[in-house]
């Protein structure tokens, strides 16, 4: 009996490894439909969680214009913390963005994927103004924000020609 269940785990542990390296080489048409729904739902509470506290930022916004403060600005931005600030904004905007970047992933091919990915940019667009807009104009770097959204999209994009221009040469020899 004991074998069995030795074997159980063997196989079930097999199972996980190769749903997370078809996950890894972005096989996902041959992903476990449950692993493809749950990796769908932690991309979605990631999302809902960095867009939460990117519209609301830890220790809050100004909510009065007075003392050399702008209301409506970020509070940790403006008290001379510019570092854990900006670090917490580039961090949760790469956060932000790698989990939209799943959700199109995983939805692709499905109904209403074209309704997803305005929903998306849609979102995507209301997160950056709520930055932009909480964020003081002299202190953060959007430029280092901007690339933080940017990377997963751009290294997903560095990906697939990667894998077409591989795959081009492959058949060429």
């Amino acid at each position: 009996m004991r074998n069995n269940n030795n074997l159980d785990e063997s196989n079930i542990s097999k199972s996980r490894r190769n749903c997370i390296k078809q996950w890894f080489l972005q096989d996902s048409k041959e992903l476990d439909p449950d692993f493809k729904n749950n990796m769908l739902v932690v991309a979605t509470l990631i999302v809902a969680v960095t867009f939460q506290t990117g519209i609301n930022p830890p220790g809050r916004a100004w909510q009065e214009t007075k003392d050399g403060h702008e209301a409506g600005r970020a509070i940790l931005a403006s008290l001379h913390h510019h570092l854990p600030y900006n670090l917490f904004l580039i961090l949760n905007t790469l956060a932000f963005s790698m989990s939209t970047q799943i959700i199109l992933m995983l939805v692709y091919h499905r109904r209403l994927y074209f309704e997803v990915v305005v929903a998306t940019i849609s979102m995507v667009a209301t997160y950056g103004t709520a930055v932009w807009s909480l964020s003081p104009k002299d202190d953060v770097k959007l430029r280092y924000v901007s690339m933080a959204a940017l990377f997963p999209y751009l290294w997903r994009l560095s990906y697939q020609a990667f894998k077409t221009f591989t795959k081009k040469n492959e058949t060429t020899k």
